[in-house]
């Protein structure tokens, strides 16, 4: 069995995926700061620090980054297809987020979305959230009820559009980029054989 695992991963796809887990981490990292930012500068009076920053920028992100690996490397070595593999991750958060959503739908009075902060579910996608993307509550905040630990979005569009679909559209985008990085500062072979793939001969050519 150990020799089978050996033959699927070499050491230079080993060191790519390392590349590739790093540049997403920084990108990640980088991306939530300019968030952070922009948020203070459009609202200095209510953002004027983190409550606690292992919390609240550290906790988050170290599990967003371990989660990417988590999914990255077995995709990586079971899946024959290596270029969808690298989105294992934003794959696996296109299904988890919708089956939270779908679980804590409620039917009456209409369909409505309602749990409480301490809810599993909740914790994930809060901690699945991502700063850049919490800008738009400058503009367009969710409201709703909030009060003694209840959770319930008074608009399940903006909670859905918000909380579900910007933040599987960012991790789409964000390993997207984070490929090319990779691939551009590292040249690792690896990841030129997955950006380009050979021509097919044709029988003329032949």
């Amino acid at each position: 069995m150990t020799n089978n695992f050996k033959m699927k991963i070499s050491k230079p796809e080993i060191n790519y995926l390392a590349q590739t887990i790093l540049t997403w981490t920084l990108i990640n990292i980088a991306l939530n700061l300019i968030g952070l930012s922009i948020t203070k500068l459009l609202d200095k009076g209510e953002f004027t620090f983190m409550e606690n920053i292992g919390n609240e920028f550290v906790k988050p992100l170290a599990i967003q980054t371990f989660l990417f690996s988590f999914c990255l490397v077995p995709a990586f070595i079971f899946l024959k297809n290596k270029k969808w593999s690298l989105y294992a991750f934003a794959f696996f958060q296109v299904l988890i987020f919708h089956l939270i959503f779908v679980l804590n739908l409620k039917i009456h009075p209409g369909i409505h979305f309602a749990s409480t902060f301490h809810n599993p579910g909740i914790v994930y996608l809060s901690y699945s959230g991502q700063y850049l993307i919490d800008v738009l509550y400058q503009y367009f905040p969710i409201n709703g009820n909030f009060e003694n630990g209840a959770f319930a979005p008074a608009n399940l569009g903006t909670f859905y559009i918000h909380w579900i679909l910007l933040n599987i559209v960012y991790y789409f985008a964000i390993t997207w980029i984070s490929i090319r990085v990779a691939n551009f500062f590292f040249e690792n072979k690896i990841g030129k054989q997955l950006k380009v793939k050979p021509k097919k001969q044709t029988k003329a050519e032949s």
